[in-house]
């Protein structure tokens, strides 16, 4: 599928300000040498540098034994490092960490940190921030007879999607996502996979229907396989705990697409590095924790070096490493599982030109029917605080304009969720030309206006990508310029332009919404179809 991206969302981690960065070099800086010598300037120094300021680390449950084991040695020396340790995984920690006024995070996955921006994070390289401490891969695990489904396959993490959408005897078994890097990257994992081979709709759809094929496993205990058919997504340091008590010998395969892992990562919080003592205190535990070798054997990690060497009795993982997954893949996965994070206020507006009436390829259905189908399961899928309205457009629909209001901006109370349906039953094709561009621009306002802070602000448009037999229409040139003066930072708006259309009339739309950092996306298929829709529903079509 072609994709077109006009422009990328803001960056979630928060910069440091210019004075906050200069201060924390220059502790670091200092850190780093007092840890050199004994002289006596640096000695009178370890009262205000040393034990007398605590660390405050939130770090997940699998990575705290290597602190606990660190402490004593850390309890010596000039610059001591006295480690106040608050145990917290998944979204959690993020909560607990901004609660307890952290000095620096060390959550199971570098993906978390998406989704942490209110804590302001430290940006890399700055004391460190963004520094892979200890590794833990990913394996699956299974019963002989699907293991062997899984390698007539190829053995990826794409079989697995693959085995888990077509084969009904085949389940996913996973942690809970939004509790441990395990479970986030037990779904995130194969979604990426698809992702890479298709593209970020497959991944949403694929993670829409593995959804209900999935079995979570609840508190600490690892996602072992249950019954035939079972495979679980478990991390290394949890496998070699759970393996000596499996009743049967399963199947472990490590992927053979991609090698998928835990990384242990290291984010000090700006805050923290404005106090030259704790900042110092900082710098002297990330450098011993650098240097952890056996404290992370103990508690089943892996150091970075390690990442995919032979270690143990299981297989290697010897295929390149899956990259940490952005935090648009993570909102994916939450969007998913949690209807919470499907929140948004969204605007549909459905182009009901006479060439939405043509078959979609590969179906026998037209392109107005799926695209009636979609709007329905979206408002099926949202939750009740979220909004949707529905608009139909054309040429000249509603006297002089070219769009007309199928359903105002509500609520989807069970009131609004019924008046949805019968609105998306009116769509249907005309004998009409496509006023696209001046619709865009109405509802783009329109959108901005009834923006509520804190929301998702969505418009979705679908078109046969034309503007076309309309005399009065804007240009492509006015419709940017018009965009340009109606955006408002303030009341942030996400537009998107779906289109059945060729590459270049896209282009041209593409072109038109620079200005707001707009999306095209053009669909070549019924599959398409479903798939945006899902991925609207799971955070966006942004990036």
């Amino acid at each position: 599928m072609a994709k077109h991206r006009a422009g990328r969302g803001v960056d979630r981690w928060i910069l440091p300000a210019v004075g906050v960065v200069a201060v924390a070099g220059l502790a670091v800086a200092g850190g780093v040498a007092a840890l050199g010598g004994d002289d006596a300037s640096r000695a009178g120094n370890s009262t205000r540098l040393g034990c007398e300021n605590p660390v405050r680390v939130v770090t997940a449950s699998s990575f705290a034994p290597v602190l606990t084991a660190l402490q004593p040695q850390l309890d010596r020396g000039d610059v001591c490092v006295r480690v106040e340790l608050t145990v917290a995984d998944g979204r959690d920690a993020i909560a607990k960490a901004e609660k307890i006024g952290a000095d620096v995070w060390i959550p199971d996955d570098a993906a978390w940190s998406g989704s942490a921006g209110r804590l302001n994070l430290a940006q890399a390289p700055l004391a460190g921030a963004g520094t892979t401490l200890a590794t833990s891969p990913l394996y699956m695990v299974t019963d002989p007879a699907t293991g062997r489904k899984l390698r007539d396959r190829g053995g990826s993490w794409l079989a697995l999607s693959q085995l888990v959408g077509s084969d009904s005897a085949v389940r996913l078994v996973i942690r809970d996502p939004q509790g441990s890097g395990d479970g986030m990257l037990g779904a995130g994992a194969p979604a990426e996979a698809v992702w890479l081979a298709r593209d970020m709709d497959a991944s949403a759809l694929w993670l829409s229907r593995a959804q209900h094929r999935t079995r979570i496993v609840a508190g600490s205990e690892p996602a072992m396989p249950g019954r035939s058919g079972e495979v679980g997504v478990i991390p290394e340091y949890a496998l070699t705990k759970a393996l000596p008590a499996a009743k049967t010998k399963p199947a472990v395969l490590p992927g053979t697409d991609h090698a998928a892992m835990l990384r242990y990562t290291w984010y000090p919080l700006a805050s923290a590095l404005t106090d030259p003592g704790r900042a110092a205190a900082l710098e002297r535990l990330r450098l011993r924790l650098t240097t952890a070798d056996q404290p992370l054997r103990d508690a089943g990690l892996r150091t970075p070096a390690q990442a995919q060497a032979a270690v143990g009795s299981l297989p290697a993982p010897s295929a390149r490493p899956l990259g940490a997954l952005g935090a648009h893949n993570v909102d994916h996965v939450f969007a998913t599982w949690y209807q919470a994070d499907r929140r948004t206020d969204l605007l549909v507006a459905v182009d009901v030109s006479g060439s939405m009436a043509a078959d979609t390829p590969g179906s026998a259905q037209s392109k107005i029917a799926l695209v009636r189908r979609g709007v329905s399961s979206v408002g099926g899928l949202l939750p009740d605080d979220s909004r949707m309205g529905l608009w139909e457009f054309g040429s000249e629909l509603d006297g002089s304009r070219d769009y007309k209001q199928l359903l105002g901006m509500g609520a989807l109370t069970d009131g609004h969720r019924r008046a949805l349906r019968a609105s998306v039953g009116r769509l249907t094709a005309q004998e009409t030309g496509t006023g696209l561009y001046d619709t865009i621009l109405a509802a783009y306002r329109s959108a901005r206006d009834s923006y509520r802070s804190g929301v998702p602000n969505q418009v979705l448009v679908f078109t046969d990508g034309k503007n076309e037999s309309d005399e009065k229409s804007l240009t492509a040139p006015q419709l940017a310029a018009a965009l340009a003066k109606a955006a408002d930072p303030k009341r942030p708006v996400l537009l998107s332009v779906v289109t059945f259309g060729d590459v270049s009339e896209a282009k041209v739309v593409e072109n038109a919404l620079q200005p707001v950092a707009g999306y095209v996306d053009v669909l070549r298929s019924a599959d398409e179809v479903s798939a945006v829709f899902i991925h609207v529903v799971a955070g966006g079509l942004h990036h």
